[in-house]
């Protein structure tokens, strides 16, 4: 099983966290780290390389609010690190995070190619 890590913005990863416990529960291999105001960017980075000690040698899926910003941009410089080990997605919505959190995917990629795929299914407005 691999791990993810929801990063994100004020709050964004807390949230993420929150609708999963109301909705389908919040599994073990899933950690949240927000990036707040009194944060700087070296802080952040500490507390995902924490959270990477707690994944030890699993495959890691990093799950970012937005693309491009400072979250992403960690995540993404992980990843470039570690292609073989992390991924990185950003802008995933509800239905992706609980389909990841009742998901048994071993590897980061095919997780993240669902996510997306998931994302893009998902949207809908209405009326058509």
């Amino acid at each position: 099983m691999m791990n993810i890590i929801v990063m994100g913005h004020g709050g964004y990863a807390e949230g993420v966290k929150n609708n999963l416990s109301m909705v389908v529960g919040v599994p073990d291999y899933m950690y949240f780290v927000d990036l707040n105001k009194e944060d700087n960017l070296s802080t952040f980075d500490n507390k995902v390389r924490e959270l990477l000690e707690k994944a030890g040698d699993k495959q890691v899926l990093f799950a970012c609010d937005l693309v491009g910003a400072s979250p992403f941009r960690t995540a993404a410089m992980l990843t470039a690190e570690n292609p073989d080990k992390y991924c990185t997605v950003a802008g995933l919505n509800a239905m992706a995070y609980m389909e990841l959190a009742m998901s048994n995917e071993e590897e980061a990629k095919n997780a993240a190619e669902q996510a997306v795929k998931t994302t893009k299914g998902s949207v809908a407005k209405f009326p058509e």
